[in-house]
């Protein structure tokens, strides 16, 4: 596993999620983009290098 991407895509998360903390109660889509989104590429960062991480084994066939 990259320690860089993990490392990005987990502050992107933690970022995000600390952006909507305070103020999930009221839903407003323009205050929510920034930190939807800074969530959203984080998760992407994370899923893209665990799933491009997989390789057939020789035990796998």
């Amino acid at each position: 596993m990259n320690f860089k991407n993990t490392f990005w895509g987990i502050i992107l998360i933690v970022v995000g999620v600390l952006f909507l903390v305070e103020e999930f109660s009221n839903f407003d889509f323009g205050r929510y983009f920034l930190p939807i989104i800074l969530i959203v590429s984080g998760a992407l960062l994370l899923l893209r290098h665990q799933l491009g991480t997989r390789r057939p084994t020789d035990s796998n066939l």
